[in-house]
């Protein structure tokens, strides 16, 4: 990719970002699968129907959570029902706290269905949910201060929360550059990361970010909170181009 080409590839991914409504959380470890909603739905399906929900195993009660919130993140597209699918999620990833109140996992999967909840509720729901998501968070980043996640979490919260309400831009800037710090392949949190440096007016900073997530790999699937930043990419991408006829000649570069 020359550097005309790549430098085209950044200034539309930036415009991208701007149209498109990224989720808050993604959560996800390196592995050989890449699920489709089909087959999370599947495995959804199967473990209910084996009565795992009502598991006192937390590592159980865990997964059921992380499907649940891949589904809604990633796949689901009606609102109701990406809003069901989160409050499960959150309940029984407050199971699974009751189970193993020590597993950073368990809070930070409440964390992040809570989160995308109130999101769907509103301003409202959001502010009076904003001191237990942080509780939560912050809990991981006891548990393990190099949960990558979390501080994106914190960054995002920071980010998106009025002043009035505990917002704070450049303590939003720090947990972002520490969650791709921790983890280079973590490609929510730098995008986000590029997103603030826009902002910001810090355009090569931006353009940096943006161009490390159209060159790492693919991110694959782990055992919860699984969803692929590509699918979103690839969704968010075919957005676009109904809107702008344009984009279809680098579609393929950035978006598949």
């Amino acid at each position: 990719m020359n550097s005309q080409t790549k430098g085209n590839l950044v200034l539309l991914f930036i415009l991208i970002l701007s149209l498109c409504s990224w989720p808050v959380w993604v959560f996800g470890e390196s592995s050989n699968v890449q699920e489709s909603p089909e087959n999370l739905e599947k495995e959804l399906q199967h473990l209910l129907a084996n009565g795992m929900a009502q598991s006192k195993i937390s590592v159980e009660l865990r997964r059921l959570a992380g499907l649940y919130f891949d589904l809604g993140y990633g796949f689901y597209v009606d609102s109701e029902k990406k809003l069901a699918s989160f409050q499960d999620g959150a309940r029984l990833a407050k199971k699974s706290l009751e189970q193993e109140e020590a597993s950073a996992d368990a809070h930070f999967l409440y964390a992040a269905n809570l989160g995308k909840a109130v999101q769907l509720q509103g301003l409202v729901a959001a502010a009076l949910n904003l001191q237990t998501l942080k509780k939560h968070v912050n809990r991981v980043l006891q548990l393990d201060g190099e949960y990558a996640p979390a501080h994106h979490i914190l960054g995002r919260i920071f980010e998106d929360v009025p002043w009035f309400l505990g917002g704070d831009s450049e303590a939003a800037g720090e947990h972002l550059k520490k969650a791709v710090s921790l983890d280079a392949r973590y490609a929510p949190a730098r995008l986000d990361l590029g997103k603030w440096y826009v902002k910001h007016g810090r355009s090569q900073a931006a353009a940096k970010e943006f161009t490390r997530v159209i060159e790492t790999p693919p991110l694959k699937k782990n055992g919860f909170g699984n969803v692929s930043i590509d699918h979103k990419r690839n969704v968010c991408c075919k957005r676009y181009v109904t809107l702008s006829p344009q984009v279809s000649r680098v579609k393929k570069k950035l978006c598949e």
